[in-house]
C-alpha cells in the first residue's frame, strides 16, 4: 500500500510540473506567415556597437483601414517591413 502512494505522490509531482501557458507556437506552414528577422554581422552591425541589435524592430496588429479586418505589420531589425493583411 505504500508503494501505491509514493507512485501517486510522484505522478501527481510531475503532472503539476507544467505550467500554462498564454502562446501557443504556429509553425508558418499553418499561420502562412513568412517572416524572418535575420541579421548578418559586419563592423557596423554587432552586439558590440549595437546592444539591441538582436531584439527586432517590432509587431502592430490593428484595424489600420478602418475595413474590419486586422493588418499586421512586422518590422526586422534591418528596416524591412511586412504587411499582412487578414
Amino acid at each position: 500500500m505504500k508503494q501505491f502512494y509514493l507512485v501517486t505522490f510522484i505522478i501527481l509531482i510531475f503532472c503539476s510540473c507544467r505550467k500554462p501557458t498564454l502562446f501557443e507556437q504556429i509553425p508558418s506552414s499553418k499561420s502562412g506567415i513568412k517572416f524572418r528577422n535575420q541579421i548578418v554581422e559586419n563592423d557596423s552591425i554587432n552586439p558590440i556597437d549595437n546592444a539591441c541589435i538582436y531584439n527586432g524592430g517590432g509587431v502592430g496588429v490593428g484595424d489600420f483601414n478602418n475595413d474590419g479586418l486586422p493588418i499586421s505589420i512586422l518590422k526586422n531589425s534591418s528596416g524591412k517591413i511586412t504587411v499582412i493583411k487578414f
